[in-house]
């Protein structure tokens, strides 16, 4: 994606773009391990949610490059006008970033580092397929 700058695009526009390649990415890897349905849905859940998300942005924050923690901080403090009630306003937040985050890697063309991230999200799992 050539056309998106990094540093123009509002940072809740990029989370939007980063939860569908994020889910997509997550739904990839749980195919690949060849689960049923019921097993996927559950799986797929796991990683793709804002307790989660939040967890990973936390873990993640402070090795990153400097202009991916300035687009995690933009997007972290956007302008959010409603939260779930499924988590914290915090946790809703840093999950907003985290997914500014996968759209910043995907239009980068980093997608060694949304692997790196999956695999953070997977790999306590992994011995449960």
């Amino acid at each position: 994606m050539d056309n998106v700058d990094l540093r123009e695009t509002n940072g809740v526009v990029l989370a939007y773009l980063g939860d569908a390649v994020w889910e997509l990415e997550v739904r990839k890897y749980w195919i690949s391990k060849g689960l049923n349905l019921r097993n996927l849905n559950r799986r797929v859940k796991e990683c793709v949610n804002a307790k989660k998300q939040s967890q990973l942005y936390r873990e993640i924050f402070p090795n990153l490059e400097e202009k991916y923690q300035m687009l995690g901080n933009r997007a972290k403090n956007g302008n959010i006008k409603s939260f779930p009630r499924s988590c914290s306003v915090q946790e809703y937040r840093e999950a907003t970033a985290f997914e500014a985050l996968i759209a910043g890697f995907y239009t980068d063309g980093r997608i060694d580092l949304i692997e790196n991230t999956l695999k953070l999200c997977v790999e306590e799992r992994k011995d449960e397929v």
